[in-house]
């Protein structure tokens, strides 16, 4: 599989390929670059039995597509557009949860996009998790669990910073308790 790819872009019909002098590889791109270096990802898609490949100028756009994935409801198509929306725009969306926003991208409906502004919402800063010394699943986990149970989000990402020791899945209870003595 192809992650990386210096070539140049060529449109036939409604395909887009990148290549360069020993292959082709049908992408997904919609950007202006017209050759150069191209940062890949590709996705396998289980119902077709294939592997589709989606093109980004920057390993910036191809990471934030990745961290697209995640949430829930959005899948590689709808990621790549969000993608593809000014950062200004996008986190000020979030911001105020401006679900006409994220309708108006193609595919996304009422219901989902509620679903998706409420999730990219909740999640944090990648720098916030690496300032505390734990992982993201985990940071995650303990956020949506104390908000199921009406605990407001930014006291809980304040009191785990502040939190004295390493957070660990051994000792995830005993934060929970003291996070919940100190909110």
């Amino acid at each position: 599989m192809f992650h990386y790819f210096i070539g140049e872009i060529k449109r036939y019909w409604n395909k887009i390929y990148i290549q360069n002098q020993q292959f082709w590889i049908e992408t997904n791109y919609l950007w202006s670059k017209s050759k150069g270096e191209f940062f890949i990802h590709p996705y396998l898609d289980d119902n077709k039995k294939t592997i589709v490949y989606f093109a980004f100028d920057t390993v910036i756009q191809k990471w934030l597509f990745e961290d697209m994935l995640k949430v829930n409801w959005v899948g590689p198509k709808t990621a790549f557009q969000i993608v593809q929306l000014p950062k200004e725009q996008l986190h000020n969306a979030i911001k105020t949860l401006d679900v006409k926003f994220f309708q108006s991208i193609p595919g996304i409906g009422p219901k989902s996009a509620k679903k998706i502004v409420l999730e990219l919402k909740g999640n944090f800063d990648i720098e916030e998790v690496q300032a505390m010394d734990i992982d993201q699943k985990l940071y995650k986990d303990i956020i949506k669990s104390l908000k199921w149970f009406g605990y407001d989000s930014d006291k809980i990402k304040t009191t785990l910073q502040a939190y004295p020791e390493k957070i660990t899945k051994n000792n995830m209870a005993e934060v929970i308790k003291r996070i919940i003595g100190q909110i």
